[in-house]
């Protein structure tokens, strides 16, 4: 029988999450032809003419994970956790741009954090960082 095992020590703050490092921007490339290609064979479309934006980057790495013909192998998912940490940077520079912008129109971190529903220091220092990795 098993024993309950409980974990001494702080608890970590699983609101706070890892930082993914920027992908090359070659295997980005090479990660999209990829669901480009699978995502025209299950769409009957030509993979050269289908642009590489987030929404369409998105849709893709959706498919991986929901489109059963043809299954998904070991290369569709390494090229779909490419493409999503493409993805995230995207969502991050859209993020801090709306966090400039958010002060530029006058909106106070308290407004500002009640929209996101975080603490203001949070707020805070959630856009110092973005703004860090985006200038990095």
């Amino acid at each position: 029988m098993l024993e309950d095992e409980t974990v001494s020590g702080p608890v970590p703050d699983m609101t706070v999450l890892d930082e993914i490092p920027a992908p090359d921007p070659g295997v980005v490339d090479s990660a999209r032809l990829r669901l480009a290609a699978r995502r025209a064979l299950t769409m009957g479309r030509d993979p050269d003419g289908m642009a590489a934006q987030p929404a369409e980057d998105l849709r893709a790495v959706t498919a991986v994970l929901h489109e059963a013909i043809p299954p998904a192998d070991a290369i569709d998912v390494g090229a779909g956790l490419v493409v999503l940490s493409e993805l995230r940077l995207h969502l991050d520079r859209v993020e801090t741009g709306l966090l400039d912008l958010a002060q530029q129109v006058d909106l106070g971190w308290d407004v500002i954090a009640a929209i996101l529903g975080i603490p203001a220091e949070r707020a805070q220092q959630r856009h110092a960082r973005l703004r860090a990795r985006r200038d990095a």
